[in-house]
């Protein structure tokens, strides 16, 4: 049973859960990065800035126009939520475009708890992505239309990296 956190019409609107908010705002001035992203090889040591709604876009876009399998998926990081010794992230959004379909997932991580978006359509097997030649496994049933995705990885961003709401999730073991 999949964890209902919001419209599948792709429109991210409805109550938040506090849990998925940063649990200590950053002590600083206002963030005008609100994430990076990964998404080619390069970006491993500079990470691409997503300022605006715009920013959100091109990294979609760039995974809808790659041919090559191994520049299918990105990962964001959120500049809104904690770092924990010795420097990581206290989270992990992963998201998968597959071009040919025009559908993509997004895999959502935090302390214990593990999410994938739930899918419209059945499939049999994990599906594979790549961010920048790495493999990333999303679960079965994890696939909905890029339009839908697209405002997830918005809500994200510019929540301060709390869990979209336009999507629903399911756990991932």
């Amino acid at each position: 049973m999949g964890r209902q956190a919001g419209g599948r019409d792709g429109s991210c609107t409805g109550e938040r859960n506090s849990e998925w908010r940063p649990k200590k705002p950053r002590e600083q001035a206002e963030v005008k990065i609100k994430a990076r992203a990964h998404y080619e090889a390069g970006h491993w040591l500079q990470p691409q800035g997503i300022e605006t709604p715009e920013d959100v876009d091109r990294v979609i876009g760039f995974l809808l126009s790659v041919k090559e399998e191994y520049h299918s998926a990105a990962k964001s990081l959120s500049l809104n939520r904690d770092i924990l010794p010795p420097g990581f992230p206290d989270h992990e959004f992963i998201v998968g475009i597959n071009p040919t379909h025009g559908k993509g997932a997004i895999i959502f991580g935090y302390e214990e708890f593990n999410f994938a978006t739930l899918g419209d359509t059945e499939s049999a097997e994990e599906i594979l992505y790549h961010i920048a030649g790495h493999e990333a496994y999303f679960p079965e049933r994890c696939e909905l239309p890029v339009d839908h995705i697209r405002e997830a990885v918005k809500d994200f961003v510019f929540s301060g990296g709390g869990l979209p709401t336009c999507v629903t999730w399911q756990p991932v073991a």
